[in-house]
């Protein structure tokens, strides 16, 4: 009946919600990869991320949830320690383009 209905209609929606988070999920943390990992470890990173998604394909909303929840933190993390890196590496090209060593300097008198 239309109770039914309506329950498979909520299932669904649900369903398809968690479908289109993970696939933004995944193809994120893919372009992160890609961003901020050496190759050496873009490949292993690449190939575990497949698996975890694979294996929870068909998890429940819970359990899918605490998925995203951990893989949101390790996106996070991977971005800002990128990000971080990165702009080390343009702090140190600066200053080796204007002669300074981006150390600090101690001027005695």
């Amino acid at each position: 009946g239309f109770v039914g209905g309506a329950i498979v209609n909520i299932s669904f929606s649900i369903s398809q919600t968690m479908s289109n988070r993970a696939l933004t999920l995944y193809r994120s943390l893919l372009r992160a990869h890609k961003r901020y990992l050496p190759a050496e470890m873009r490949g292993l990173g690449d190939t575990y991320i497949k698996a975890e998604f694979r294996l929870h394909k068909k998890a429940e909303a819970e359990q899918a949830a605490q998925f995203f929840v951990e893989w949101d933190k390790y996106l996070d993390q991977l971005v800002s320690q990128g990000e971080q890196k990165r702009n080390q590496e343009t702090l140190a090209a600066v200053g080796s383009l204007d002669g300074n060593d981006g150390g600090a300097t101690l001027t005695t008198f």
